[in-house]
């Protein structure tokens, strides 16, 4: 089974890293929207536990359709993508795609390469239609 796993959460973003099922390294660094939370800790929409992902059309804001999975059965919510994008104003509760985790000058963190990392994950997914998801926090 794929396996995302988060291993920080703060306000700048949830980062983790997603392992194909089978292999021994993260494949890509991922990053989530953080939300913040009652107790002033932060997390992600998609919490802990194990998902379908589905192949299919989507577009975000710019209104451009592209081809991507989307996590589904995460109560209460819909339209959780993997995309693109480097920062943690660019996840709406969606998972960003990258190759590495840098920080910037002001002391925020971003996830790099993101266009490319998701054009070779798509690419490594070519003929998947679904497949399961863990996510480990």
């Amino acid at each position: 089974m794929n396996r995302l796993k988060y291993h920080e959460y703060r306000a700048d973003g949830i980062f983790g890293d997603f392992t194909f099922a089978n292999d021994d390294h993260p494949f890509m660094v991922t990053l989530s929207h953080a939300y913040e939370q009652p107790d002033a800790k932060y997390a992600p929409i998609v919490l802990p536990g194990i998902y379908t992902c589905k192949r299919g059309w989507h577009t975000l804001a710019d209104g451009v359709p592209f081809e991507t999975f989307e996590i589904t059965g995460v109560a209460g919510h819909a339209g959780l993508l993997f995309h693109a994008g480097n920062f943690n104003k660019d996840s709406h509760g969606c998972t960003l795609c990258g190759m590495s985790e840098i920080a910037q000058g002001d002391g925020e963190w971003m996830i790099t390469r993101s266009k490319d990392t998701f054009r070779a994950w798509m690419a490594r997914l070519e003929h998947v239609q679904t497949f399961q998801l863990e996510v480990i926090g």
